[in-house]
């Protein structure tokens, strides 16, 4: 619930600005950490997980740089929460599901004739779509599988 009020607040800005301030994006990382510290704290994960967990939000950082800034690399600091607060896999997973609704809805507006190649979408809505979609089917799965 924490992650996804996070990704709410960051959708939001995203939106509206096409940007998530320096502030949310620190605020964020700072809550994963803690989060991943109290995790340690109770044994429920070593620090190598919580190290693992951040990989998915560098690689997206990595990437920004390469891309010349085609991907933000605010949404690589948005992603970085997202890991520490649960395993790189599944991270991994929201980051393909959230690149895949991305797809669909860049491919649906070309279709429809209102964008472009240059037309930017915002990354945060997606992400947060996908977390919720990960976790659901993760707990559709859980309850069919025993």
């Amino acid at each position: 619930m924490i992650l996804c009020g996070y990704l709410g607040i960051c959708s939001c800005y995203d939106c509206r600005n096409r940007y998530i301030p320096l502030w949310l994006l620190r605020l964020g990382i700072g809550i994963g950490l803690l989060y991943a510290l109290v995790m340690l704290i109770q044994g429920r994960f070593g620090w190598q997980a919580a190290v693992a967990g951040m990989a998915p939000g560098a690689v997206m950082l990595f990437y920004s740089r390469l891309s010349q800034g085609k991907l933000g690399w605010a949404d690589g600091l948005m992603v970085i929460p997202a890991g520490l607060m649960q395993q790189w896999e599944r991270c991994t997973a929201e980051v393909l599901a959230a690149c895949f609704l991305v797809f669909l809805a860049a491919a649906a507006l070309l279709a429809a004739g209102k964008a472009n190649k240059n037309t930017k979408l915002p990354f945060a809505p997606f992400f947060l779509a996908a977390v919720v979609l990960v976790w659901t089917v993760e707990e559709y799965g859980n309850r069919i599988g025993g």
